[in-house]
């Protein structure tokens, strides 16, 4: 099973530089780096940060490959969205994002990842509830696609419920 995660990183990171990006952000990462951890045991995860320090990582990226390299990744849309279109073929995609980047990424380019999303997949997406209700799932649910939300509040991005609901349902896909 293929499964997608797009989040952004955090303000709060760890001192040492030897380590993959989704064990360097701390803080209000940490939830996302855990749930990648309790989904590996039903396929290959594969996360996205976007990042306003080091533009768009991947979450098994070592930070110290990326600091030797001297890349210097801006925060491209077009190589975000490029990652979002593949992502979004995934068995199960999980998109996490703040207001701003939600509304700018997901709404403004819906109708393009919708058309992208694998038939019977199962999404979950985490935004604001403005940002939720300002697009249709009609798309994606036409395909068969198991659609989950979370109407995110303050700095959770993600809730425990939304979390067992999404484990659950990717443990019956897996055994279908």
């Amino acid at each position: 099973m293929d499964i997608s995660i797009f989040a952004e990183g955090s303000g709060t990171t760890r001192n040492e530089t030897e380590v993959p990006f989704r064990d360097y952000y701390q803080g209000n990462f940490r939830p996302i780096s855990s749930l990648a951890d309790q989904l590996e045991k039903y396929g290959t995860v594969d996360i996205h940060i976007i990042s306003d320090n080091y533009g768009l990582v991947r979450g098994d990226e070592m930070v110290e490959s990326y600091l030797s390299s001297n890349r210097n990744d801006k925060l491209d849309d077009s190589s975000i969205l490029n990652e979002l279109y593949k992502g979004a073929s995934s068995d199960v995609v999980v998109i996490l994002l703040s207001t701003p980047t939600f509304n700018s990424l997901i709404m403004d380019n819906w109708s393009r990842i919708g058309e992208e999303a694998k038939s019977e997949s199962l999404w979950t997406l985490g935004a604001a509830r403005s940002s939720l209700e300002s697009i249709s799932f009609d798309m994606i649910r036409r395909k068969g696609c198991n659609v989950i939300t979370y109407e995110r509040v303050g700095v959770a991005r993600i809730s425990n419920k939304v979390r067992e609901e999404l484990l659950e349902a990717v443990k019956e896909a897996s055994t279908s």
